[in-house]
């Protein structure tokens, strides 16, 4: 027999306790044994309550199992968890979280992580750590998955990367892969929240690896189809880097485009010229053209306008407009309705004319198809 200190209820308050030693077999370790605890209550001549039945369990043991809260002290600083009816864990509330704290009742369950208090013996119950375990599990079952993301805090740059922290899981993101282009100012993004996705498990640092990059990467579809719908809209992005014949920016958080120098106002010509547009600079565009998401050409002269929008509100069939002759061909005469709008009078419709270039006529409006650009009409 081995002598060891338990502790036991003094009143009705879980917390009123007391250390007593009694003797238990070699080899074990008491938590609360109904034998022992009626001895003990029986020796120290206190009242007729028994201590809560419980079971002999393994020092420094942790794992997760579900539990019900049986007892919240007043200034909820402490918890009793009942376990599968076998023994009561503590929890120290005033280590958890607030939310947690705050929607905790008695009779609630929930997941918790337990082990023992080498020194006492006692259960000790983490609620946080029990989700946090469920969040890691999570995180890692999704490692390979482009369709899901978890919100990520930004906490520390450090060497080769940074920490950040998903939900209380601290993992680690390599500074490569902190943005879709190589970032210009690896503080910028500290403190931030951002998407990020599991890659891989490093063993080496004993944690998930994580990317901002891969999210970026799944959002160009979706943000390609908004740009085009918003084309005209003027842009506020960051150079990327320059070269002899324009300038890289980066916009709308993922996309990447080209402002040839052509399309460079004049004061950002001569920047570029001079070589004073550096990395991470901002720069106002417009898109010009989307030809793939890996190719979008940008321009800083304004949008670009096509003038055949509304015209096939501005010019309907039966409509009498003025024109000018612009070409005389073969198949028929062209006729200019307004300054890059102009329409096709089929030759068959010209017998008995006689047109010159540069005339000025009323016509027509037969049919229009704005996509195809085209305008067909008769002399009126």
């Amino acid at each position: 027999m081995n002598e060891q200190e338990i502790t036991i209820q003094l009143s009705d308050d879980p917390f009123d306790t007391k250390k007593i030693k009694v003797q238990v077999p070699e080899g074990t370790k008491l938590m609360a044994n109904e034998a022992y605890a009626a001895d003990a209550l029986s020796m120290y001549n206190l009242h007729d309550s028994t201590l809560q039945k419980t079971q002999l369990i393994e020092d420094n043991i942790a794992y997760t199992t579900r539990g019900e809260v049986s007892f919240i002290s007043k200034d909820r600083e402490r918890a009793l968890i009942d376990i599968q009816s076998k023994y009561t864990a503590y929890c120290t509330l005033s280590k958890e979280p607030d939310y947690i704290v705050e929607q905790l009742e008695v009779g609630m369950e929930i997941d918790i992580k337990i082990k023992t208090n080498p020194k006492t013996g006692d259960v000790i119950a983490s609620i946080s750590d029990a989700i946090k375990e469920v969040k890691l599990k999570e995180i890692k079952e999704a490692i390979g998955n482009s369709t899901i993301g978890f919100t990520a805090k930004v906490k520390e740059l450090i060497h080769g990367g940074y920490w950040v922290d998903i939900a209380g899981i601290k993992c680690f993101m390599p500074g490569s892969l902190g943005g879709l282009n190589k970032l210009h100012d690896f503080n910028a993004i500290v403190g931030k929240e951002i998407i990020v996705m599991p890659i891989t498990f490093s063993r080496e640092k004993d944690t998930v690896v994580v990317s901002h990059r891969e999210y970026l990467r799944t959002m160009i579809p979706s943000t390609i189809e908004k740009l085009n719908e918003t084309i005209k809209e003027p842009r506020i992005g960051f150079v990327t880097g320059t070269t002899k014949f324009g300038v890289f920016a980066e916009f709308d958080e993922c996309l990447t485009g080209l402002i040839p120098k052509a399309e460079l106002s004049e004061e950002f010509q001569k920047a570029l010229d001079d070589r004073s547009i550096k990395p991470g600079d901002e720069i106002t565009f417009w898109a010009k053209e989307v030809i793939s998401d890996r190719k979008i050409i940008l321009s800083q002269l304004g949008p670009k306008i096509d003038l055949w929008d509304g015209v096939n509100d501005k010019y309907k069939p039966m409509m009498i407009s003025e024109g000018k002759v612009t070409k005389i061909t073969s198949y028929g005469a062209f006729v200019e309705l307004e300054k890059g709008i102009s329409g096709l009078i089929h030759k068959s419709k010209l017998k008995g004319t006689d047109l010159s270039k540069g005339d000025s006529i009323n016509v027509k409006i037969g049919s229009v198809n704005v996509s195809d650009r085209k305008i067909t009409m008769n002399i009126a």
